[in-house]
């Protein structure tokens, strides 16, 4: 089974790296329009948001069903371990709730001089820049405390 998942993420690898060549080259290669006059936007820069999108979102996906997957096996064997498991997700699910909760509604006066004011947005993009703060922080402090030996046995 093994070897199986091996030879499938290997070709996975290869046919993601191929597809990002392809829009890269399509991105630097193809050329520009000027939609706001002397500023030039590649032609498939459209092209590169959705790639990037919905390589995230297959990302995603794959991954909650696999930690979906691997909580149903280890349900079966042992129930408390399982559950056990959860506790990480839970964590995240209160660091993205009250870091929305954080967030600011106030109106964003953009370069055009618009006013962006859609409060659920405004609130997201404040929760998901709190959020990394919070995990880089952690990741940065779990370094520290490996490298340190503390819990070395």
């Amino acid at each position: 089974m093994a070897k199986l998942s091996y030879k499938v993420s290997y070709y996975v690898f290869y046919v993601c790296v191929a597809l990002i060549l392809v829009v890269l080259g399509m991105f630097y290669g193809v050329g520009y329009n000027n939609p706001m006059g002397e500023y030039n936007a590649p032609e498939h820069t459209e092209t590169l948001i959705f790639l990037t999108y919905g390589m995230l979102a297959v990302t995603i996906i794959i991954t909650l069903l696999g930690g979906l997957a691997k909580f149903a096996s280890s349900f079966k064997d042992n129930p408390a371990s399982a559950l056990k498991s959860l506790i990480g997700l839970v964590l995240i699910i209160v660091l993205l709730v009250v870091a929305y909760n954080m967030g600011s509604d106030a109106p964003v006066t953009l370069a055009d001089g618009t006013t962006y004011a859609d409060v659920l947005w405004l609130k997201v993009t404040d929760m998901l820049i709190y959020s990394t703060y919070v995990l880089l922080g952690i990741a940065v402090l779990g370094t520290l405390v490996n490298l340190s030996g503390i819990f070395k046995k």
